[in-house]
């Protein structure tokens, strides 16, 4: 089982989504706990250049983490609304 830690910035971010998101991102949560790289479930994608970091998509979000195998920590990084200029 995996610890899940939020940074504060992420948390602001959640915090400021809709009911709907913020669920989806507590299942999320629930799941890391378990499965911390669920990508048969999630669109997942392992960031390039960096071991242990990875990229989770929820709708019109996406959600970056960590995970310390060695800890069992996962660490989520980041929380931002994808938009245009988010991949160019």
């Amino acid at each position: 089982m995996f610890s899940v830690e939020i940074h504060p910035r992420a948390l602001k971010a959640i915090r400021k989504t809709d009911a709907k998101i913020r669920q989806r991102m507590h299942d999320l949560v629930g799941v890391l706990q378990t499965e911390p790289v669920p990508a048969k479930r999630y669109d997942l994608t392992k960031l390039s250049g960096s071991d242990g970091f990875y990229r989770v998509r929820l709708s019109s979000f996406h959600l970056k983490y960590f995970v310390d195998w060695k800890a069992k920590k996962i660490q989520v990084l980041d929380f931002q609304r994808r938009d245009e200029h988010t991949y160019g």
